[in-house]
């Protein structure tokens, strides 16, 4: 017979009532970690005592834990993370007495001698292997002791009075984390866009926070590297909230700090979208990119503006993924690209990579290539082509070049754009094209 552990039915004596957390404050950081603080009231007794506090991340980095409570010391925290499953169940009643039911209904009672490939029980008659298949459920008499329903801090405290009095923890857990997602719809021209932006939240800590105060951190901490525990990730719930206060932004350290104005609910195996700010118009520029190193003949779409006052959203923008629509003709909206971005502060410029340009297409070729020593001569044509055919297209090639260079000849005007790049613009009416060499000495 095969033992399936996974199928199993854990039948249990005993079942520990839950507690659950009161946070006052969470703040989650863009780097995928979070810090709770949460304030509870609990009555003390004066003098030494133990005291659990339940309720905590399944993702808690104990170490973090940051306690304050008036006139009360502590002494010890231990971090009791044993879950109840069915290996830990096993593990557990080694040496024990336990049911097995078998496919069939017949019960089998035995005490377990290893649970490792094979279950083996002695049934006081014989030794019993039952390998694994086909079986129904194990009976456990009772919830053996240390095993739990939750992770939990147990403290040994020295309290200098009796009553009752409120506690404070801070704590980091990993399980959390935040990113921006951008959604655009463009107009007709191509010339603007509205822009609103969204806060996606994910949370695979374990517990449901209610009425939690919400706050996000955009920037990069420097963090100690430690190993990390692996959580299990489910199929998220999506929860979509908009109403009632937004964030508002102000500078903290050398990052971002975004509050938001009311309290939200923050589910276990959940990732919610809450607005950022409102929607914006912003001003775009279309530029159509060539780019040398890529190797083919695709000519890139991008859109840029300018993160200021008048032309953009003028605030900072945080990292996080953009998405492009635009309406067809028919009025319906359709995705036309998406792209990525670091955290972006104000006046800065944001480049968008929208995708590939059907109807553009340039062609490379070397032409002649000569080496001397170190230096090398290269000449290369271009043919640029426009298949639109009502629409006028400019086109910037960008060459990419390594080493000391300089120009020898280009047909057309070149700009240098940085130590590794030169820029030519290339004009096109619609249904044209145009040929045009470029020759370069590097060394």
């Amino acid at each position: 017979m095969r033992i399936m552990y996974h199928k199993a039915i854990l039948l249990l004596a005993i079942v520990l009532p839950a507690q659950l957390p009161a946070a006052s404050s969470i703040t989650v950081y863009s780097d995928g970690f979070g810090l709770v603080t949460e304030t509870r009231r609990m009555e003390f007794e004066r003098g030494v005592q133990e005291m659990l506090f339940d309720g905590v991340s399944q993702q808690i980095e104990p170490s973090s834990v940051l306690f304050g409570c008036e006139g009360v010391r502590m002494l010890e925290q231990n971090y009791e993370y044993d879950l109840v499953d069915a290996r830990a169940l096993m593990r557990r009643y080694l040496g024990r007495e336990l049911d097995v039911v078998l496919e069939e209904g017949e019960v089998l009672r035995g005490r377990l001698l290893s649970a490792e490939n094979e279950m083996v029980l002695d049934t006081g008659e014989g030794i019993v292997s039952l390998k694994p298949a086909g079986l129904r459920s194990v009976r456990y008499p009772e919830l053996p002791e240390g095993l739990r329903l939750k992770p939990a801090l147990r403290w040994l405290l020295d309290a200098g009075r009796s009553g009752g009095r409120e506690i404070s923890i801070s704590y980091v857990t990993k399980g959390m984390g935040w990113q921006a997602e951008y959604v655009c719809l463009l107009n007709e021209e191509d010339t603007a866009m509205e822009l609103a932006a969204w806060v996606q939240l994910s949370n695979r800590t374990g517990i449901t926070w209610k009425d939690a105060g919400l706050q996000l951190v955009a920037g990069e901490l420097h963090r100690a590297p430690e190993p990390s525990r692996r959580y299990k990730r489910g199929m998220p719930e999506m929860a979509l909230a908009a109403d009632g206060a937004g964030f508002e932004e102000e500078g903290f350290f050398e990052y971002h700090l975004y509050t938001l104005g009311r309290p939200v609910e923050l589910k276990d195996q959940q990732d919610k979208q809450v607005a950022l700010f409102d929607p914006v118009q912003v001003a775009l520029e279309k530029l159509y990119v060539y780019e040398s190193n890529r190797g083919s003949r695709g000519v890139q779409v991008r859109l840029e503006f300018v993160n200021s006052e008048g032309r953009g959203p003028d605030k900072p923008l945080p990292a996080g993924k953009f998405r492009l629509y635009k309406l067809d003709s028919g009025q319906r909206r359709q995705l036309i690209g998406e792209d990525r971005i670091e955290h972006t502060p104000v006046d800065e410029k944001v480049e968008l990579n929208v995708g590939q340009a059907f109807d553009l297409v340039v062609e490379r070729t070397v032409i002649d290539e000569r080496r001397s020593g170190k230096t090398r001569d290269l000449e290369v044509e271009y043919k640029v082509r426009n298949r639109k055919q009502d629409q006028a297209a400019r086109i910037q090639v960008r060459e990419h070049v390594w080493g000391d260079w300089r120009v020898l000849h280009c047909d057309l005007p070149w700009e240098k754009l940085d130590a590794r790049r030169i820029e030519i613009p290339v004009e096109l009416e619609a249904g044209s094209e145009r040929s045009f060499s470029l020759r370069l000495r590097t060394q």
